[in-house]
């Protein structure tokens, strides 16, 4: 899988110096930043500072770079109209305004400031002092980052955001920013195929979890997977419109300073990187985010994200039981597919008696939620999810 060699990165660098050297956003310096795969991401030094929000002053930017291939693999091609979609997607959530929580916390996404249709590139409101909730759960200081209840408070900030953000793409004022996501093809393929399409395949690598089960997980593969391909406007249906379609941890940022406790200030929260904005179940957004917090507890030991969990499922509020069953679905998907995107190497890889138990976890809940049995979620991981609230 090769990536870039440091001359053909430091040459995309030089394009947009120069290509926003005769912007307001003119750069006396430029920097990469690494951890993300898909596109190629930069830190820029505005030469001249800029007005920011709540009066302050913006001196950095963050420049995203798209390409018909992902970052780091050059042989991995990825349609370069993702980054279209972001744009549409981030003008239109820009009118979103969630409102800060009882406890003073504020969720946002980065402000769009340019974007280059003849380059694919993005000035985004940089953020600083902040980093991903997923790279923070593995920091040594973790417990220090997020002490006491904050991962519960946490969770249940995110859970209500995304039943508001699900609230407002259902609006009738939301219809025009659906149909152009609605044509985001290459992502809902890509989703597709890094979510259902993986079942199988994870499993037959252990054919044991298959026996007695592989016909219905087919049946089930071939239904949902089909579900891909349903149009915008096709039938009126609570569940379905659009999604952020990339809902993890880290797609969230959180402060680099612990979180502060009620009444020693405030807290902010923000959400990235929407180029997977799509026409879809709302259950690929809540499912995701409870899966990828409960595989670090799975396959990493990380006792911190299960408050989490909790608090995304309490913060999103009572559901139908059609949609605690899809949500629950998308749960197993997330912990099978994990197998494809876990590390080959190093300490974050989980041995195999573990490998094997979170993908038996990932599989029974698939097939008990399929089945629709309520009495196997009555207690569990997933229990506070088909819970009545009130």
């Amino acid at each position: 899988m090769p990536p870039l060699s440091k001359t053909e990165e430091q040459a995309i660098a030089d394009r947009i110096v120069e290509e926003l050297s005769q912007t307001p956003y003119a750069l006396s310096s430029i920097t990469q930043l690494h951890g993300g795969t898909a596109n190629f991401v930069f830190r820029g030094t505005l030469a001249k500072p800029l007005p920011a929000e709540d009066e302050s002053t913006a001196t950095t930017v963050i420049i995203k770079h798209s390409t018909e291939f992902v970052a780091i693999n050059r042989d991995f091609p990825l349609d370069v109209t993702r980054c279209t979609f972001e744009e549409s997607m981030l003008a239109a959530v820009a009118s979103f305004k969630f409102p800060p929580a009882a406890d003073g916390t504020k969720i946002k996404t980065p402000r769009l400031y340019l974007f280059s249709h003849e380059s694919n590139t993005q000035v985004l409101e940089d953020l600083p002092g902040t980093d991903d909730l997923k790279s923070a759960f593995f920091l040594p200081n973790a417990a220090d980052l997020l002490p006491g209840s904050s991962p519960l408070t946490i969770g249940h900030h995110l859970g209500s955001w995304l039943r508001s953000y699900h609230t407002w793409a259902s609006a009738p004022e939301q219809v025009p920013t659906l149909a152009a996501v609605g044509e985001n093809r290459p992502m809902r393929d890509l989703k597709r195929m890094i979510t259902y399409d993986t079942i199988i395949p994870v499993l037959e690598n252990y054919p044991e979890l298959l026996v007695g089960c592989r016909e219905t997980l087919e049946t089930l593969v071939a239904a949902l997977g089909k579900e891909f391909d349903k149009p915008p406007f096709a039938e009126a249906d609570e569940h379905w419109g659009m999604i952020h379609g990339d809902f993890w941890s880290g797609n969230v940022l959180i402060p680099t300073t612990p979180w502060k406790a009620p009444g020693q200030g405030d807290n902010k929260l923000f959400v990235i990187d929407w180029e997977f904005a799509q026409y879809g179940h709302r259950a690929y957004d809540f499912g995701q985010m409870i899966g990828d917090l409960w595989e670090r507890k799975i396959f990493n030991d990380l006792d911190i994200v299960m408050p989490v969990v909790q608090g995304v499922i309490e913060g999103y509020g009572e559901v139908s039981e059609e949609l605690a069953f899809r949500a629950a679905i998308h749960t197993g998907v997330q912990l099978i597919s994990w197998y494809r995107r876990r590390p080959r190497s190093g300490a974050l890889m989980a041995p195999p008696e573990v490998i094997i138990a979170g993908l038996t976890i990932g599989r029974d809940i698939i097939l008990k939620a399929w089945e629709k049995d309520r009495d196997f979620f009555e207690t569990g991981v997933l229990a506070s999810l088909f819970a009545k609230k009130g």
